[in-house]
């Protein structure tokens, strides 16, 4: 899968509301970072970059709703985008 076809996965996943946080690790730094399930939300849909790292998960860079850097994890396990942040 190409980076921009990633991009496009994500976007279409999270408007049909198919994805997640993380239980542990990504809800643990929501409340450490004080980042919101809106603030993700918003970085799914509007990440400009993505790379595929080793272990097979992806790094989405992107913004949360007060413009600030937010990076995210995420890998689609059964048509479903899990994420954590990074």
């Amino acid at each position: 899968m190409t980076e921009q076809q990633m991009l496009e996965l994500v976007r279409s996943l999270t408007r049909a509301n198919r994805w997640e946080v993380d239980r542990h690790h990504g809800q643990t730094r929501m409340q450490q970072r004080g980042v919101s399930f809106a603030d993700v939300e918003h970085a799914l849909l509007n990440a400009t970059q993505c790379r595929i790292q080793e272990n097979g998960r992806w790094k989405l860079v992107s913004c949360d709703l007060d413009a600030d850097d937010l990076t995210l994890i995420a890998v689609v396990d059964d048509e479903v985008l899990i994420i954590t942040l990074f």
